[in-house]
C-alpha cells in the first residue's frame, strides 16, 4: 500500500468514527495532513502580492526503494515576538493595529471575545501571538465575521512550539462598514443539544492567547518571489509524472494530466514567498473537486 493510499484511508476510517474523545488524535491527524498539503487562506485582497507556486505529481514506481527525499518547509511569517501597533512585512506591505484583546482561557477560563472594527477597504487580518508550550495540546480560537465562520483556526502555530506572531486573512462582508470579530476557543469536537454547553476536555488544554486585528496597505510594486526547488525525479518509491509553476496572481491554476500505473498518485506543491503559508490551494480531479484543500 502506498503512503498516499495510507493515508486518505486513515483519513477516511477518522471521518467514518464517531467524534473521539481523544483530540491528541485529532491534532496528529491535522498535523499530517498539514505535512502533505500546506493549506492555508488567501483571500482576494491579497491581489497585488506575488506568491510564485509550484505543482507536481508523483505516481508509484515498480522499481526498488530510493532516498526518501523530505518535502521543503516554507517558514512561517514571523513579524515580531509580539503584537506592535504598526509593522511592516517581508513584501512590502504596512500593517496597522486597528483593536487587540487577550483571550485569558487559562487565567480566567474564558471562551471567547470580540472586537468591533471600521472597514476603510483595505484588506484586514487576525493576529495571534503563539502561546508557549506544545501547539498539539492547546486549544485554538477559531474566527468568526459577524456570525460566519472563517476557514482561520491559527494552525500555523501548529508548526512548531514557540512560533511567535502569525496572520491569517478574514473575509469583510461586501458593503460593510464595520465587522464585529470574535475569536473562540468552545470545544470544537463535541456534538451537543441547542443550548447545551461542550464539556471541558482534558485532552485540551488551556492556553492565553494575544490577539489583534489588522488592516494594511499592499506595497505599489509587489515583491518578486524567489523561484521555488525544483522537485525530485524520484521520491522514495514515487516517482515525478508532471509539474507546473506560475507567479500567483499572474497565474491561478494548473492543469496536468498523467498516466499511473497502478491508478494511484500523489500531489506536491510548493510556494515560496511571503504569504506562501497562507495561500488556499484546492484540487479537482477529473469532473470532480477534491476534499482535500
Amino acid at each position: 500500500m502506498t503512503p498516499a493510499l495510507r493515508k486518505l484511508r486513515d483519513l477516511f476510517d477518522d471521518m467514518s468514527a464517531d467524534a473521539p474523545d481523544n483530540h491528541r488524535r485529532i491534532a496528529q491527524l491535522e498535523r499530517r495532513i498539514r505535512s502533505d498539503t500546506r493549506r492555508r487562506a488567501a483571500g482576494a485582497a491579497l491581489a497585488g502580492v506575488t506568491v510564485l507556486t509550484a505543482a507536481g505529481i508523483l505516481i508509484p514506481t515498480f522499481l526498488s526503494p530510493g532516498p526518501d527525499v523530505p518535502p521543503r518547509e516554507t517558514a512561517a511569517v514571523q513579524p515580531a515576538a509580539e503584537l506592535p501597533p504598526r509593522f511592516t512585512s517581508g513584501d512590502g506591505s504596512a500593517y496597522r493595529r486597528l483593536a487587540s484583546a487577550t483571550l485569558k482561557a487559562e487565567s480566567k477560563g474564558e471562551k471567547k471575545t470580540s472586537v468591533t472594527v471600521p472597514v476603510s477597504g483595505k484588506p484586514l487580518e487576525v493576529a495571534a501571538l503563539c502561546p508557549e508550550g506544545n501547539p498539539f495540546t492547546m486549544a485554538r480560537p477559531r474566527i468568526i465575521v459577524n456570525g460566519e465562520t472563517s476557514r482561520s483556526w491559527f494552525t500555523q502555530c501548529m508548526a512548531r512550539e514557540g512560533m511567535g506572531m502569525v496572520l491569517d486573512p478574514v473575509s469583510v462582508p461586501k458593503g460593510a462598514e464595520q465587522v464585529t470579530i470574535t475569536f473562540d476557543i468552545t470545544d470544537r469536537g463535541c456534538a451537543r443539544k441547542k443550548g447545551e454547553p461542550c464539556p471541558t476536555r482534558a485532552t485540551w488544554q488551556p492556553a492565553d492567547w494575544p490577539l489583534a486585528v489588522y488592516e494594511y496597505t499592499p506595497p505599489a510594486r509587489p515583491v518578486e518571489p524567489e523561484s521555488v526547488e525544483a522537485f525530485p525525479s524520484k521520491l522514495g518509491t514515487l516517482k515525478l509524472a508532471g509539474q507546473a509553476s506560475g507567479v500567483w496572481p499572474r497565474k491561478s491554476s494548473f492543469a496536468l494530466t498523467v498516466t499511473s500505473p497502478g491508478g494511484y498518485f500523489r500531489i506536491e506543491h510548493r510556494c515560496t514567498g511571503v504569504l506562501a503559508d497562507r495561500l488556499f490551494i484546492s484540487y479537482q480531479i477529473g469532473d470532480e473537486a477534491s476534499p482535500g484543500e
